[in-house]
């Protein structure tokens, strides 16, 4: 499957969100340079707020 081509089209038709395409990024199916191209904006990796010290 050709998983950049098929989000980057979810994402142009309004089938996906920033937040799913970057969950895309998290599973491997594309990388965060595709990312950029998809939406425009730089990927930033989500933090572990549960590894914090509360």
């Amino acid at each position: 499957m050709d998983w950049y081509n098929s989000i980057k089209g979810w994402y142009e038709r309004g089938y996906w969100t920033k937040e799913m395409v970057a969950e895309a990024v998290q599973y491997g199916k594309i990388t965060p340079e595709q990312y950029k191209e998809i939406t425009g904006e730089d990927y930033v990796a989500p933090t572990d707020v549960s590894a914090g010290t509360a």
